[in-house]
């Protein structure tokens, strides 16, 4: 704040001494112009007249194409009204009323301050912040409490596990710990895509004879068994659906958990 302040009471003060540079140049000069006062003063001083042009477009005609004078040409500025630099003329031209301009800042400061403050709260109130664990949410009424875990709603993606899709942060990288690929979440084939070991008495079909199982031939000439179509969750390779003859073929008529055999 005190900083912004600072720069405009320079800039205000550069505009008063190329003000007073130019009138003082206009007392002994015919022409009024410009180019003949810059030139003008440029002769009597070390000051180039580009610099005085670009000062008088600044200051006088509020051009702001150009940015402001260096100190050493400001320097030269104060010595043209005859005054050793810039600091000796601060010095001997001390702003009325700054006392005034002061406690205005302070004021000013205070309740940008308050306002601020304000807001903060407010918005601490509306959008609460929860810790890195999970936070306890109590409605107004205090009869239901709900946990949220934080971690879950940055998870917006999600990869392949063995014989399933988990959700996962989208930070993880390009694969996951389990080698696979991390994707975008994808709600159906969160909750509808597994890897299942199928049997014989597996229901392979629908009632109304609709597949319920899709399949994939791997390299070492296995099937893989999959419960929604689409593509295969680790290489990309399109599902296939299910047939009487794969069942006959390639399914074996008991599982290979050891309950599902009959025992003699």
């Amino acid at each position: 704040m005190k900083i912004c302040i600072f720069r405009i009471m320079d800039e205000k003060r550069i505009e008063e001494i190329v003000r007073k540079v130019f009138q003082k140049a206009k007392e002994g000069h015919a022409s009024h112009s410009r180019f003949a006062l810059s030139n003008h003063i440029s002769g009597q001083s070390d000051l180039s007249s580009k610099t005085l042009e670009r000062a008088y477009d600044r200051y006088i005609d509020k051009k702001k194409k150009h940015g402001p004078p260096n100190a050493e040409s400001i320097d030269l500025l104060c010595r043209y009204l005859m005054y050793e630099d810039y600091k000796d003329y601060v010095e001997k031209n001390p702003i009325k009323g700054i006392g005034r301009e002061w406690r205005l800042v302070v004021i000013m400061g205070v309740a940008f301050g308050a306002i601020l403050a304000t807001i903060l709260t407010l918005r601490n109130q509306v959008f609460p912040s929860y810790d890195d664990s999970s936070s306890n949410i109590e409605n107004k009424d205090g009869f239901i409490k709900k946990n949220i875990d934080k971690q879950l709603i940055d998870k917006n993606c999600m990869t392949w596990s063995d014989s399933l899709y988990v959700r996962i942060s989208c930070d993880t990288g390009p694969f996951s710990k389990y080698g696979t690929d991390v994707k975008p979440l994808n709600q159906m084939e969160l909750k509808n895509m597994r890897k299942v070991e199928v049997d014989a008495a597996y229901p392979f079909f629908s009632e109304d004879g609709k597949p319920l199982i899709w399949y994939y031939r791997n390299k070492d000439s296995e099937h893989e068994f999959f419960t929604a179509p689409g593509l295969h969750p680790v290489n990309g390779e399109t599902l296939r659906k299910i047939t009487p003859y794969i069942i006959q073929t390639y399914v074996p008529i008991h599982s290979k958990k050891e309950n599902s055999f009959i025992k003699q």
